[in-house]
Order: structure tokens, then sequence, then C-alpha cells
């Protein structure tokens, strides 16, 4: 079997899930011996690996890239976005047609388009994971109906859907109207081997918030937060980790709170550093106004750190040894972070039992899944 993945991240060039589950899925089909032909927008740099059964293609200069902002092309999502997103589907749309394949399978509405053409074109089976919808990035303020309609056709075109969580599969029914038969969930997973397991960790009282620092992650509340413990407990600190155009407006919410020598905005993290930072943290915590999935929490449980994550989030569908929180009750997130930080029993219950729930959340498992969808066609 040959499959065309088109992508929009891929590792070193990712912000979030979306890469991490394309490196894994595309790095796992591979090695359960499907032969994988993947179209990815080409940054600075030419994507290395040595991935068995992949065969990795640039396709286009891609100038909307908040990957690296230190590079001089680059000016960040929202600069002629739209535009570059429509001529990358083009562009994998011609040199598609070129190339041989059996099934198509796109990732979230950045490259449905193409997705559908070359269906149209090719009469290939169209395979699409919706791994979030715009009313999640939004939160329903101000969507972009441009985008909605191309979720829409999307769903409506696709041969099978693939959502990361049962709340996505609520989502697309009751948004866009799918067909509940076409809609298969598969969960993200987690490679632990790269992080540090449940070993014995030093307590320090940080408290870590990591995603990118837009109104979808909460990242505010979480200060709010970090204000009600520090009324409690004054030996904390709180790192806010990730980047996002909410930056600037947090540094000021820390200076009005006055809770500024209490935080540290560490601002991009490369994959070392944020191992890193899920180590040395003793509580992580997700404050998503919406949330997907929340593969971040899979990471942290995965480097033996206590997780406190908003309801609403997918991955609460699975986990089950944290706390969970409503992400506008600041007073309840802070009264749980004080109880993690304060009782060595909680912390270790919670680690010890969530790592314990990662066994059935492999990367493997999520590619066999993902194997028996493209079977039926």
């Amino acid at each position: 079997m040959r499959v065309l993945i088109l992508g929009w991240e891929f590792p070193p060039a990712k912000t979030g899930g979306l890469g991490t589950h394309c490196y894994e899925l595309v790095r796992n089909l591979g090695i359960n011996g499907v032969r994988v032909l993947l179209f990815i927008p080409k940054r600075s740099e030419t994507v290395k690996h040595n991935l068995q059964n992949v065969e990795i293609t640039d396709v286009g200069m891609a100038l909307s890239n908040p990957y690296n902002p230190k590079t001089s092309f680059e000016k960040g999502y929202g600069w002629n976005f739209l535009d570059e997103v429509e001529t990358y589907n083009k562009k994998c749309v011609a040199l598609a047609l070129t190339k041989n394949f059996d099934l198509i399978h796109c990732h979230d509405w950045i490259t449905i388009p193409a997705g559908i053409e070359l269906k149209k074109r090719t009469g290939k089976p169209l395979v699409f994971t919706v791994h979030s919808t715009e009313y999640d990035r939004t939160i329903n303020i101000y969507p972009s109906r441009k985008i909605i309609d191309i979720e829409k056709k999307g769903i409506d075109k696709a041969d099978s859907i693939i959502a990361v969580s049962k709340n996505i599969k609520k989502q697309l029914i009751r948004n866009y109207e799918a067909d509940e038969r076409t809609i298969r969930v598969i969960y993200n997973g987690i490679n632990r081997s790269k992080f540090f397991g449940i070993t014995k960790k030093g307590h320090k009282n940080i408290v870590l918030f990591l995603g990118r620092l837009t109104t979808q992650k909460g990242p505010s509340f979480f200060l709010q937060a970090a204000k009600k413990v520090l009324e409690k407990k004054s030996d904390v600190l709180f790192v806010v980790s990730g980047q996002g155009e909410k930056l600037p407006g947090l540094i000021r919410e820390t200076f009005d709170l006055g809770i500024m020598d209490h935080v540290v905005f560490t601002g991009y993290l490369s994959e070392e550093e944020l191992i890193r930072a899920y180590e040395i943290a003793d509580v992580y915590v997700m404050t998503s106004v919406a949330e997907p999935f929340g593969i971040t929490a899979l990471e942290a449980i995965a480097s033996g750190t206590p997780v406190i994550v908003s309801k609403n989030a997918g991955v609460t569908e699975r986990i089950h040894h944290c706390f969970k929180i409503d992400y506008w009750n600041t007073s309840d997130i802070a009264n749980k972070i004080i109880g993690v930080l304060r009782y060595s029993v909680l912390r270790d219950c919670m680690r010890k039992n969530a790592f314990k729930e990662l066994e059935n959340l492999s990367w493997d498992g999520v590619a066999e899944q993902t194997i028996e969808v493209y079977r039926r066609f």
C-alpha cells in the first residue's frame, strides 16, 4: 500500500500536536510496512530523516512560518496565510499527479482542498484527519467563514474521517452535519521513550504552562490562578512556555497582578528544552478554553509530572488519573495546584497511575488503527 499524506507541520517545523502527530504517524506507518509519500511545505532547511518506507517531498516555499522567527523571510501566521495555503495546495495537486499512490490522507483544513481535487482527478479514496476545527481555534469568536466552508467541504467529500477525540466527533456531527458512519475516533499517542519517565524527582514548587499563547489555550486563566496560589503559598515559580500574539499582554498582566517576580516566560522551546521543562515541573496545568485533544498532557505524564487539565480536553477521555478543571474557575485551579504541591502522596499517586494509563496510547497503536481505516478501500 502506498499512501500520499498531505501535511503542513513536520519536525523541526512544528507548533504543537499537529506536527507531533504527523511525524509519529508517518514513522509508525512506515515501520508497519506502509509506503508513505509525505508532502510538506519547504521551510528554511530541507527535512533530513531516516524513516523506514517514507519519502518526504518539500513542496514550494512557505513564508508564513511561526517556527523560527529569527529567519529573515519569516513573518508568522496571518501574513498572507490563506494565500500561501492556497498556493501550497495547488502545488501539491500538480506534483501528486506525477506520482503513484493508492490513497490520499489529509490533515486538517490546511491540506484538504488538495485532497478533494486529487480525489476528483484520480478517483483515489480520501481520508481526512480532523485535529481541530475553526470553532476550537477561535473559541467560536469570529470564526472564519472561509475556513469553516473548507472544513465542511472536506467532511462532505472524504470517504473516511478520523477524529482525535469523541468531542471532535460530536462537533463534526453537530456543526458540520457529518455522517456519523464515516467517522472513526483514533486518539493521539505518546512515545514514552523520549521522556524521563517516573523516576524520583526533586521538589522545586514549579508549575508549568506550555502551549501557544493564544486565547484558545487560556494562558490568562493560568496567571489568574497563579495569583491565588501565591496568596497562600509564596515559594512557587510559574513557568509559561510558548509563543503567540498574547505574549505582550500576558507580560503586562503579571505586572498588573503583582506576580512578576514569580513568573518566567521562556518563549519557544526546542524539543530538548521542552523535555527538560516537563521533567523539572512539579505539576503541569492546561487551562485551555477549547482543546480537541492535548498531546502536551501525555508528554507531561510521560515525564512523571502530575497534570491538571481542562474538562473539555479530549485527552481526559483516556486519562483519568488527573485533576479535571473548568478553565474559568481559577479558585478551583489554584486549590488543586496547592494540593499537588503540598502533598507528596497525592503527587506520587497521580504521576504513577497516570503513567500506567499511557500503556494503551502508543503511536504504534495509532498507526495500526489508521491502517484499519485504509484497508476499507
